[in-house]
């Protein structure tokens, strides 16, 4: 049997719970592929974040306009270029506002078991108020991450960006979420955590999470061979 990954996102919601309420998010996951991708704004990110060449600092902002652009050719329809326009201009807007200036860092992902890996962070950093930040971003307008869940995440960067790497032992660790103006567009909103999740912890809720979605995944294999089969749970 596949096992399906679990998004960042959605890792983040349902490992932090309780074994019980656990079963039942992972119950409530969809099968298939959502309405829409993200994956367009993740690719202009460089640009959105003035990510600086390589061999010299001061590059200027990238025009929105031509953001705007790159994003329209790789969305796969106009509700996704919406809702990735929408996330990408908030982001860009809040850049342009601090002068921020993004710099090349390789992070590997964090690897879960299962074949499967996540990552709450990009190859890069972003200098806001003279300080360098790692910014994880959740797009979601619908079952966005909960204080629970952001916990979990910026744990997670804590532990694969500060710890093995002096050099960033004291950046600046946030999630970005958005909301909604009066004018319908998107805002954004940055959060911290001081307290964290420990290595140890992490790793035994992503354990235990992925367990409990192995079986979830097998109840709904057998669901579907029962459907199938023309049975019900009492055999006719």
């Amino acid at each position: 049997m596949k096992i399906r990954r679990l998004s960042e996102i959605d890792l983040a919601r349902i490992a932090p719970l309780e074994a019980n309420e656990k079963r039942y998010r992972l119950r409530q996951l969809k099968s298939g592929r959502p309405p829409h991708s993200y994956n367009p704004f993740r690719a202009s990110l460089g640009d959105i974040l003035n990510l600086q060449p390589e061999m010299f600092d001061g590059g200027g902002y990238t025009p929105w306009s031509q953001i705007a652009t790159d994003i329209e050719k790789r969305a796969k329809s106009d509700d996704e270029l919406q809702f990735n326009l929408a996330v990408a201009e908030a982001l860009y807007n809040y850049g342009v506002e601090q002068d921020a200036r993004s710099y090349r860092k390789p992070i590997a992902p964090w690897a879960v078991g299962y074949g499967q890996s996540v990552s709450y962070w990009w190859n890069l950093y972003t200098v806001i108020e003279s300080q360098a930040s790692f910014v994880f971003v959740d797009p979601r307008i619908s079952n966005p991450l909960t204080r629970l869940a952001r916990k979990f995440a910026l744990s997670m960067m804590h532990e694969r960006i500060r710890v093995p790497d002096p050099d960033f032992a004291e950046a600046r660790l946030l999630v970005a979420q958005f909301g909604k103006s009066d004018e319908g567009r998107r805002t954004i909103k940055l959060f911290e955590e001081t307290e964290l999740f420990s290595f140890d912890q992490l790793n035994e809720m992503i354990d235990e999470a992925y367990k409990l979605w192995i079986e979830v995944l097998e109840e709904r294999v057998e669901e579907a061979r029962r459907k199938s089969a023309g049975t019900t749970p009492f055999g006719f």
